[in-house]
């Protein structure tokens, strides 16, 4: 690259001729010497890329042979095992439900003895409170209450402004 080719497509950039810069761009990059690579360069690149698609097939092959093993044996154990896994898995499940079972239906039934107390207790104060007259004065306290908090939060949001009318 000569320094004058560079310093000649710089000026031309500076002043604004496009067409010059173009050609005084190509100019500059076609005096750049082509980079070839080393042909022992060339040979290890292309034997590891070799290397390694060698080694991609071997890897998939072993692994359907592994995929196909696997299967094979799971089969051979379904059919030649069964009777005996069979009768394991049955014995522990009888085994497991035999002392499982009873504890659970004894705590279900005290949670649901619990739970119709809990709901006669609630029924009987619901009808104690759902009479009329007892039914809007509960209204009428929740309205009380809620105009107290609305006040409360007008007073509050005016104190930050120096003024406490409600």
């Amino acid at each position: 690259m000569d320094r004058k080719q560079l310093e000649r497509w710089l000026a031309e950039e500076a002043s604004g001729h496009d067409e010059g810069a173009d050609a005084a761009f190509a100019h500059l990059f076609s005096a750049v010497p082509k980079v070839e690579p080393n042909p022992a360069f060339v040979e290890q690149a292309v034997s590891a890329a070799w290397r390694w698609r060698v080694r991609r097939r071997r890897l998939v092959v072993c692994a359907w042979a592994a995929t196909i093993l696997l299967v094979a044996v799971g089969v051979g154990m379904a059919l030649l095992g069964a009777p005996r896994i069979a009768t394991s898995v049955i014995k522990g499940f009888a085994f497991v439900s035999g002392r499982a079972v009873p504890w659970l239906v004894a705590y279900t039934t005290v949670a649901m003895s619990w739970w119709w107390t809990l709901g006669h207790v609630g029924s009987v104060i619901a009808s104690a409170l759902m009479t009329p007259g007892r039914a809007s004065a509960l209204v009428g306290v929740e309205l009380v209450g809620l105009l107290a908090f609305y006040a409360l939060q007008r007073m509050a949001g005016a104190e930050r402004f120096g003024d406490a009318q409600v």
